[in-house]
């Protein structure tokens, strides 16, 4: 028989694959996945028959072979809050003493375990305080009352690639339990957060809409209208934030805005805080409806806004100490603000804090992050020493902010109240010592909120404002630009999380 080489034929390719074949597998790895994914016996060692009953969902289903009697001793003591090494703190602290609760957890640690490791130490998702998968089972056991669906219903297929994600396995274990409905994915966020009251909060808001109620009527801390609505239960692609952080996303876009001033917006202290919303949204409309402001302006006007209506002064008196005064502008409002104008009035703010004479020393211990330093030689600066130090006083911050051009003085309150750490990344070359670039640390949550250079510039930007044009003529370009990879060399080693 002659074989085309043009069209392939399953003759030339050994039997057991071409059962596989025949089934839609299209790898001995992925027909291995997809049984283990079932509980089946993963062997290549099967009848015709044993095959087609395996992919019709026919019997066959046995323990993984990664189930072990061992493995199962130890779900159950983890499940129990036996052993202390495995967040039995939390279990004690989330369940308490529904023995109920802790049965589930067992059942759920078992049944899940068949499919994805449980125990796996690595992040499982990408955000929220509490980020393994046993943090969400965990919670899942908690919201036991309100599953719909028996948990041993439940099977994990594989993706259209064979493969799929361990979040992608857990969403469609918490759509199973508790939807009857479409759930956005990034509001599976709401499982990482814990049980404390703003996690309570937001899986009440998942499984509100997973029983077909309107997002609309939620207390949330931002309104919705209409299109935010609908634009919120339509995202796709935001898992990878919060929930909060997606609402803001979505006002932006809602009131007409684009993403990069969605963007923008989330990287100021608006994707961190959602208080005063009636306020804030005026301020969200007002840039909106200014889309021609440079982005690099965005975030030193919030700053701005914020100092004036809510930040309280804090004032030295004669005889010593510091006390607390009202913001300057309590009643400020957005109402009849020109862009030009007000852009001024920061401008002169900035100006004014960064005058030595104006800024009220304050110092503050160290957050307990670790300074960095390294040698290194490129092509565009040659041998350069960098560092990474924390500033400790608002007089170093008022210099800072003095040789970069920005207002990182104000964070003076935040860092003496221990919410903020400022680092600044400089570099030293022959025998000139500059600063290049500002980072903001919130130190709770260990997160970047901030990194910015010279006249808030951000590298590897092109530079737009007139400023930042004459930061072109000189040699700081190619230092902010190869700033950025010192920053993420000093993140990854104190494993911090980033929102810049």
């Amino acid at each position: 028989m002659t074989i085309s080489t043009s069209t392939p034929t399953f003759e030339v390719i050994p039997p057991k694959r071409q059962h596989l074949l025949a089934l839609g597998f299209k790898s001995f790895r992925q027909y291995r996945h997809w049984c283990q994914c079932r509980g089946l016996v993963d062997g290549l060692k099967k009848s015709h028959t044993r095959l087609q009953a395996g992919k019709c969902g026919k019997g066959f289903q046995r323990p993984a072979p990664y189930l072990t009697p061992e493995r199962r001793q130890l779900l159950e003591q983890i499940a129990s809050g036996e052993l202390p090494t495995y967040r039995a703190g939390l279990i004690d602290q989330w369940l308490g003493k529904d023995e109920e609760a802790r049965q589930v957890l067992r059942q759920l640690l078992l049944h899940v375990d068949r499919f994805t490791n449980v125990l796996r130490s690595r992040r499982f998702y990408p955000v929220g305080r509490h980020r393994l998968l046993l943090h969400g089972l965990l919670v899942l056991s908690y919201h036991h009352r309100r599953w719909i669906r028996p948990l041993e219903e439940w099977h994990c297929g594989p993706s259209i690639n064979g493969h799929p994600r361990p979040s992608d396995q857990f969403s469609s274990l918490l759509r199973h339990l508790l939807a009857r409905y479409d759930v956005p994915k990034f509001m599976d966020a709401a499982f990482f957060e814990g049980i404390d009251a703003r996690g309570l909060q937001q899986q009440e808001w998942f499984m509100h809409i997973a029983n077909g109620g309107s997002i609309r009527d939620l207390r949330m801390p931002i309104k919705l209208t209409r299109r935010m609505a609908h634009l919120m239960l339509s995202m796709k692609d935001h898992y990878r934030y919060g929930i909060e952080h997606n609402m803001r996303w979505v006002q932006v876009i809602g009131m007409g805005g684009d993403s990069l001033l969605a963007k923008t917006i989330l990287r100021t202290r608006l994707g961190r805080n959602f208080d005063d919303d009636a306020f804030w949204s005026s301020v969200v409309l007002f840039l909106v409806n200014n889309a021609m402001m440079d982005p690099g302006c965005v975030s030193p006007l919030i700053d701005y806004v914020y100092n004036m209506k809510f930040a309280p002064r804090r004032i030295v008196r004669p005889e010593g100490g510091v006390e607390e005064a009202p913001p300057p502008q309590p009643g400020f409002t957005m109402k009849g603000r020109s862009a030009t104008k007000l852009l001024r009035q920061v401008d002169a703010w900035h100006g004014h804090l960064n005058r030595e004479e104006n800024v009220v020393f304050q110092s503050w211990q160290p957050c307990g992050l670790r300074p960095y330093e390294i040698e290194e030689e490129t092509a565009d600066l040659g041998p350069v020493r960098w560092t990474v130090q924390e500033l400790l006083s608002s007089w170093e911050l008022a210099a800072e902010g003095r040789a970069m051009s920005h207002c990182v003085v104000s964070y003076s309150d935040q860092c003496a109240d221990g919410k903020t750490s400022i680092w600044s990344i400089s570099v030293q070359r022959q025998e000139k010592r500059e600063s290049v670039h500002t980072v903001a640390v919130d130190v709770q949550s260990r997160t970047i909120t901030q990194a910015r250079g010279r006249h808030n510039m951000l590298p590897n930007k092109k530079p737009r404002s007139n400023q930042e044009q004459k930061e072109v003529q000189s040699d700081y370009i190619p230092m902010l630009n190869r700033s950025a990879h010192i920053l993420q060399l000093w993140a990854e080693r104190e494993s911090l999380k980033r929102t810049d």
